[in-house]
């Protein structure tokens, strides 16, 4: 697009030279009255020496002020010749003007629009999430059309529920962001937005693309679980990785005014580092997003007879009892409302789930509406010889 614009661009000012010379001649030629037979898209001017409108294609010369302070009529009275492009207010649209001297001192300027890299940019931002979209549907549907195969029959009515409503989920979980990226382009090709708004309305097309961004890799992230695919394994410090996850998250702690913290002992097990650090990150994550100021989040590393058990505790705003088993379903959020102000995808716990069978751990969950929670991951130590 980059290569295009710059080509059709230098097309346009070579275009406007022509039209410029041959409407020279023909005015040279007829006079003035010349302006009554032009039929072209373009805007044509004729300029007095003095900066005075002779004749306009588009206006009425009488109504259009003195031109003399045009960078273009400047140049051209100068040189001969003088080119100059202006922006509309809103960045939108700009028109590239062409100005020759004629043999009588009257200056002929020949002008025309075009779309700015923005306006080209925004125009392409719905086709490509529209892409995306679909690539992601059409992926979720061939990946249940496979499965078919290995399955039995009660497995596959199963199966094909799940992928319904995944895909369904999906679906509602990319509309917002969709619509709100659509509806702000909307506006902007319009036209009528201000500089200011055109940048907010870019920070929030922005914000909602790396929304969707997030999800998508969390929706892969839980497929490549689902496939159960090989991953190199190797013994893991699980302590020191908490450390390095607890490091990554302290400015998040800081800023929802939390303490973080872990406690324990040095433990090792076997497994995936990527899977690992994604359960710790993922559940301490929700334990600072989902706490109140001034709460603790707390990760603890023990080895207790026969078990490694990670646990995540917090001082937040709590689990209800009747919910407690349905967290780590896809897209479930406990507190829908602050689940969308900070900008949650549903996916985190159930990452945490299918990265917890994969280890052959177990999970358990402790929580008190408005006291806090405790999530613990057991790791079966002979798992881990």
């Amino acid at each position: 697009m980059g290569i295009l614009y710059e080509y059709f661009q230098n097309q346009l000012k070579l275009e406007l030279e022509k039209e410029a010379d041959y409407i020279s001649t023909a005015i040279l030629t007829e006079g003035i009255s010349y302006f009554d037979k032009i039929n072209s898209d373009e805007r044509i001017t004729l300029i007095a020496p003095d900066g005075t409108v002779l004749a306009d294609t588009d206006t009425d010369s009488e109504k259009l002020e003195n031109h003399l302070d045009r960078k273009e009529i400047q140049l051209a009275l100068k040189n001969g010749t003088g080119t100059s492009v202006r922006y509309s207010k809103t960045f939108m649209e700009r028109t590239i003007y062409y100005a020759v001297t004629l043999e009588n001192g009257n200056i002929l300027r020949v002008s025309e629009k075009q779309y700015t890299v923005i306006t080209i940019l925004l125009g392409l931002a719905q086709p490509i999430v529209m892409i995306i979209l679909l690539t992601i549907l059409s992926s979720a549907i061939l990946t249940a059309k496979i499965s078919k195969n290995i399955i039995d029959s009660e497995e596959q009515k199963k199966r094909e529920i799940m992928r319904r409503e995944f895909t369904s989920n999906v679906s509602h979980e990319l509309k917002t962001p969709l619509t709100s990226i659509s509806g702000f382009a909307e506006m902007l090709m319009q036209g009528d937005a201000t500089n200011e708004t055109v940048v907010d309305f870019s920070k929030s097309i922005y914000d909602e693309s790396q929304r969707m961004i997030t999800l998508v890799q969390d929706i892969l992230r839980i497929s490549e679980l689902d496939e159960k695919t090989e991953f190199e394994q190797e013994e893991i410090d699980l302590y020191a990785l908490a450390e390095n996850v607890a490091e990554r998250l302290q400015s998040e702690a800081e800023k929802m005014q939390v303490q973080l913290r872990v406690i324990g002992e040095h433990c090792h097990v076997y497994g995936v580092r990527k899977i690992l650090d994604e359960i710790v990150h993922n559940l301490c994550d929700n334990a600072i997003k989902y706490n109140h100021p001034n709460g603790l989040a707390e990760i603890g590393i023990h080895e207790i007879e026969d078990s490694i058990l990670l646990s995540v505790r917090d001082t937040g705003i709590g689990i209800a009892k009747e919910e407690q088993e349905r967290i780590f379903e896809r897209f479930y959020r406990v507190d829908k409302a602050r689940s969308k102000a900070i900008g949650g995808t549903g996916l985190g716990l159930s990452i945490v789930k299918h990265g917890a069978i994969y280890h052959h751990a177990q999970i358990h969950i402790e929580s008190d509406i408005g006291k806090g929670t405790i999530i613990t991951i057991s790791f079966p130590i002979s798992e881990n010889k």
